[in-house]
């Protein structure tokens, strides 16, 4: 199994696991609407994890829309202006409901476990 990325920013190094219960949400747009369920823990990075703790959903946004970490395919078709907008809709639902962030500790070849846990 690899290292988990951070669900917020993309970057290769999440430190911390955070439950969330499960969020529908729904996207619409002058083409339609899109439907998803995002599911589980979020993992996150020691650079969006203040943002996190503070609730700045704001600060968070604008801190992934420069930070361009996301899938490349995401990036090239999308503005800068569009995803900062989507990251703060996002992130305004989901981190009131994270949950207490647990760290993550590397074990063995980029295995991930929570510390505490065995």
């Amino acid at each position: 199994m690899s290292a988990p990325v951070c669900d917020f920013c993309n970057a290769t190094t999440a430190a911390y696991a955070l439950d969330c219960a499960d969020l529908a949400l729904q996207a619409t747009g002058t083409r339609g609407s899109a439907q998803t369920t995002l599911s589980g823990a979020w993992h996150a990075c020691g650079s969006c994890m203040p943002f996190i703790e503070r609730g700045d959903y704001d600060g968070l946004a604008d801190y992934v829309t420069r930070a361009a970490l996301g899938p490349p395919a995401i990036l090239k078709m999308t503005t800068t202006a569009f995803r900062n907008d989507v990251f703060k809709q996002l992130y305004k639902r989901v981190l009131p409901q994270l949950g207490t962030p647990r760290p993550l500790a590397r074990v063995g070849a980029n295995w991930p476990q929570l510390e505490g846990v065995r």
